[in-house]
């Protein structure tokens, strides 16, 4: 398919056209890798790059990515045609990394970060709980596979179709640089295979993502009903969702998100303000995170002396240079009515301060 590809110069007054020469195989191939890390959006609009030859237990992964749904993506590049050999190599690491849990590609993912070019990410989960349009870890599977190189021969391409047909999310994307003067131009060809499957396949994640969502939501009706809490936990969330959009990020607990994010003294940038979850029967905690403590502190100190907040490390949401705890109270029906007006006050200024730095 490539050797079909070309670029023309046109001359607009001449209507004359000259064939750009493409350039020798070898110095595309150099630049290749460091230009994606610099450029993730030449692979794939929205993506963010978050590790670079991760082990794996057959190898080094060449990237690794999130695309804007939320998923993992894992890129194997090859310094020319794309093979047989390639194809199988993804289909490896992609099914290595389906099969760890959790918690335990959160630790490699952040482990590998801060080198060869991708940004630290000191916790993972954090990390990913911080984009607002995503949903939770289980979200990042199924893993998709796109093969990068200078081209792909017949066994390649037949074999991705195959997987494709078969239900596997995988493309093929090839790259050719040209010369123009001193200056080199890069073209790029996605072979996605059937798009209407792929369209189809897109609306069943986001159906998938939508039926998670709901689940969880009805987990916390369901609780709330057996422990008898059911109004003041409903006020509570009238109070809570100052602003903000609820989003149900663990089976007893729903997060806050702001409509926009704010860049925090760290770097980190943060879209969850707080969040409230079912502890046991009839209690819930509020939490208050960094992000949100640290933008009216003098207040949260001064009400400290009226509601019982207790400082703990966060579990997954970015600390800032002044705040490094989230600010978490234990509150049963009647403490809610107690501190349901001073609650509500830190909502609101912690809403107020938030839209005024928010980017």
């Amino acid at each position: 398919m490539t050797d079909d590809f070309g670029i023309w110069e046109l001359d607009e007054t001449t209507k004359g056209v000259r064939r750009l020469e493409e350039s020798a195989r070898a110095e595309t191939e150099a630049l290749l890798e460091d230009v994606f890390v610099r450029n993730p959006s030449l692979l794939m609009p929205g993506l963010e790059l978050v590790g670079r030859q991760l082990r794996t237990s057959n190898g080094n992964l060449d990237l690794l990515g999130v695309d804007s749904e939320g998923r993992l993506v894992v890129f194997e590049l090859k310094r020319g045609t794309l093979t047989r050999e390639a194809v199988a190599q993804a289909v490896d690491y992609a099914s290595w990394l389906d099969s760890l849990v959790d918690a335990d590609l959160s630790t490699r993912i952040a482990e590998n970060s801060g080198q060869h070019g991708i940004d630290d990410i000191e916790n993972f989960e954090a990390w990913y709980d911080d984009h607002d349009n995503w949903d939770s870890l289980e979200s990042l599977r199924p893993v998709r596979i796109v093969l990068v190189g200078l081209g792909a021969d017949a066994s390649a391409r037949r074999m991705a179709d195959w997987l494709a047909a078969k239900g596997a999310d995988i493309d093929l994307l090839t790259f050719l640089g040209f010369r123009y003067g001193d200056r080199m131009l890069l073209a790029r060809q996605l072979e996605s295979g059937d798009e209407a499957r792929k369209q189809e396949k897109q609306e069943q994640n986001a159906s998938r993502r939508a039926l998670n969502r709901a689940i969880r939501g009805d987990a916390i009706d369901v609780k709330i009903h057996e422990y008898g809490m059911r109004d003041w936990w409903l006020d509570a969330i009238s109070v809570l969702e100052w602003n903000s959009k609820p989003s149900y990020r663990a089976k007893l607990g729903i997060t806050f998100y702001k409509h926009r994010k704010r860049t925090l003294s760290t770097g980190a940038r943060a879209a969850g303000s707080h969040k409230i979850e079912i502890v046991e029967r009839g209690v819930a905690r509020v939490i208050f995170f960094p992000a949100a403590v640290e933008l009216c502190l003098n207040e949260f100190e001064r009400l400290r002396q009226e509601v019982p907040f207790d400082l703990e490390a966060p579990g997954n949401a970015p600390v800032t240079e002044q705040v490094s705890e989230q600010w978490c109270c234990r509150l049963d029906e009647s403490r809610w009515q107690e501190h349901r007006e001073r609650i509500a006050e830190l909502v609101r200024m912690v809403d107020e301060r938030w839209r005024q730095v928010a980017e």
